[in-house]
């Protein structure tokens, strides 16, 4: 692990909202080095986006101030001005952003900070901490989200510019690492990983399960993460009716964005538990028969790398899988893939008839090589090798060249 640096880290979200990546690597990287967790801004737009349950917990962060606890700070910027997309709002809003960045850096005393980026729509923001690395760190093709008020046009645009600004991309999938590789020749692929040691609580004999789903009559077939407009609800519909001896138990906040959960929730045997601790998942897990990736398919979806699916493989569960792009090949004993609805209901059927504690055991096994601790040292070596790279002006110009150079 790198030690010793200053980082300032762009998140998408708050540090306190659903666990994902910027939280798992910054959390650990807090041992050894200074952070500064910028909290995505929010806009006059943002409580009508379906995005943004938090809104006004935001304001309220950002009126208080930043939030340190240990060598992590959290700090919500102020907030910016709606329809980013167009050039002269998002001119002003990188200004605003520019002008407090500086300030918090300044306040925390960092000093040509490595710039951590997962957040692509304001690019050049970073410049003015004047750092030692800029790193574009590619989670989800954001430009194609199919959010009304996402401009896809503009949105390619701006990341393009966090891509060539980078001195090193980093991307949670393949399809996303090919797409970039005409930016810059340091393009690398890293996966999402898993708090393992905390999943695989979910075999413990000593885990309880909680209250809200101790209950549940038949096979227990479950999600957790966040429910958005990726969530394939006719398929859960289909499901439930299908198999009404089967109880589907959804963990986690439900975005304004989220397609038929109405009337998912108008199913007897579907239950919406709402966001839970991540500390508390392993207790959930160890409740369910069968883990589910049910995502719609479309070019959005094929892009990602679903964060859960080696936190799902930690607990020792079965996993099936609607037919991403980046879940097909991994296709296997720890994953099954349904290509229909029909095919995907089966999949579950077979995974509840075939599953073993061999199985789990195996599954367990398998991902020990998929943690956050690894995930750490894999980016923390790009980092170092970068760094050094960059020491030597032809290294570096050979680093960042286009591929149409």
């Amino acid at each position: 692990m790198i030690e010793g640096k200053d980082i300032v880290c762009m998140s998408f979200q708050a540090w306190d909202s659903h666990w994902a990546t910027p939280q798992q690597l910054m959390s650990r990287l807090a041992k050894h080095n200074r952070i500064l967790f910028v909290e995505q801004p929010i806009t006059a737009l943002s409580p009508f986006t379906g995005r943004h349950p938090g809104v006004w917990k935001q304001v309220r962060r950002w009126w208080s101030g930043p939030r340190a606890e240990g060598g992590l700070t959290a700090a919500a910027p102020p907030p910016i001005l709606p329809f980013r997309s167009t050039p002269i709002v998002n001119r002003v809003n990188a200004w605003i952003m520019r002008r407090w960045l500086v300030r918090e850096a300044r306040r925390l005393d960092f000093h040509n900070p490595i710039f951590w980026n997962l957040q692509p729509a304001m690019p050049s923001i970073g410049r003015a901490l004047h750092p030692s690395l800029m790193l574009y760190h590619c989670v989800d093709d954001f430009a194609g989200a199919p959010f009304w008020w996402n401009q896809e046009q503009a949105m390619r645009a701006r990341e393009a510019e966090s891509c060539r600004e980078a001195d090193v991309i980093i991307c949670t999938g393949r399809k996303l690492v090919e797409e970039r590789k005409q930016y810059t020749a340091n393009v690398h692929f890293v996966g999402e990983g898993a708090d393992v040691s905390l999943f695989a609580r979910a075999g413990d004999p000593e885990t309880i399960i909680p209250d809200d789903v101790a209950d549940c009559s038949g096979k227990v077939i479950g999600y957790i993460g966040v429910i958005d407009f990726r969530m394939d609800a006719d398929l859960l519909t289909a499901m439930a009716r299908q198999q009404p001896g089967w109880s589907i138990v959804m963990v986690g906040p439900v975005h304004g964005d989220a397609r038929g959960v109405d009337e998912l929730k108008a199913l007897p045997n579907v239950r919406f538990l709402g966001n839970r601790p991540i500390s508390d998942l392993p207790r959930y897990l160890k409740a369910f028969d069968v883990c589910l990736l049910p995502y719609i398919l479309n070019d959005f979806t094929h892009h990602i790398f679903p964060l859960k699916l080696y936190e799902y493989m930690a607990s020792g569960r079965p996993i099936v899988s609607t037919a991403m792009e980046e879940m097909v090949p991994l296709a296997g004993e720890a994953l099954s893939i349904g290509y229909s609805h029909d095919s995907f209901i089966a999949a579950v059927s077979e995974a509840l008839r075939t599953d073993t504690e061999e199985k789990r055991a195996a599954r367990r096994g398998a991902a020990q090589r998929q943690s956050w601790d690894h995930r750490v040292e894999e980016i923390s070596d790009l980092i170092g090798q970068t760094l050094s790279l960059s020491a030597s002006p032809e290294s570096s110009q050979q680093v960042n060249r286009h591929a149409d150079t």
